[in-house]
């Protein structure tokens, strides 16, 4: 499981917890430790995708010969088209094929009809914006615009998802990796798999509306929308995360 941009494994905190309280060995969690993320150092100033990649190889190569279902969530389901683009390689030569790819509420096909992609691209709107999230007074308001019911969420774990925000060395490397050339490069290649996709019919991070481009896009991808999810449904309900994660898994 790949979180978005901004937060980190935290953001999984319920859905694990709902795990270890309902799973019977059904599956293993996997929670990649992504460079810049979680308080962790970005290896150099400018990194390209290398990174990230390396550490979902890692983070596989222990387990490589087991069965795979990955899901990721906004640039988490990017940074597996990325690795979806090069064949899932692996260290070595080799490959892995995942059973199953969930790609839930993710960044690219709308980069060119979305305007917060646009006004991000100078570095010091980044920084600023990055400031913003994090800032203790602005976490209502923030809340407001982020959360349906953000009093579903426990207040540990909705303080957590902003100070994630406040140590995120790669909260601004995304924007440069993610862009509407790279978009088109990867959607050439990948454009017949047979990814799924999870959206709520709630969603405001990447509005429910640029499905459409998906949908023409990856023609032979199937969609599952949500009635009443926004973006961050493993935080406000994940009772119904767990179960979709389930319905979605290979038998």
């Amino acid at each position: 499981m790949i979180h978005g941009n901004g937060g980190g494994g935290t953001r999984f905190i319920p859905f694990l917890q709902r795990v270890n309280e309902l799973e019977e060995k059904r599956f293993r969690v996997c929670l990649p430790a992504l460079p810049g993320f979680d308080g962790r150092p970005l290896p150099g100033q400018q990194p390209g995708w290398e990174p990230f990649i390396e550490s979902l190889q890692q983070a596989i190569t222990p387990f490589e010969e087991a069965r795979w279902a990955f899901y990721g969530h906004g640039i988490g389901g990017s940074l597996l088209l990325e690795w979806a683009r090069r064949g899932w390689d692996m260290p070595g030569g080799q490959a892995i094929q995942p059973e199953r790819v969930l790609l839930h509420g993710i960044i690219g096909a709308s980069l060119e009809h979305r305007f917060f992609p646009k006004m991000m691209k100078p570095k010091p709107v980044r920084a600023l914006m990055q400031r913003l999230i994090a800032w203790p007074p602005l976490q209502s308001t923030w809340e407001r615009r982020l959360f349906q019911q953000p009093e579903r969420i426990a207040p540990a774990v909705r303080q957590q998802f902003f100070r994630d925000y406040a140590r995120c060395a790669a909260f601004p490397v995304f924007f440069d990796l993610i862009t509407p050339q790279w978009y088109r490069e990867v959607q050439q290649q990948l454009q017949h798999q047979d990814f799924r996709f999870i959206w709520g019919d709630q969603e405001r991070v990447v509005a429910s509306r640029y499905l459409e481009y998906w949908k023409r896009d990856f023609p032979n991808a199937s969609f599952d929308i949500v009635p009443g999810w926004d973006h961050f449904p493993m935080l406000e309900d994940p009772a119904a995360f767990h179960k979709k994660i389930l319905d979605h898994l290979p038998k």
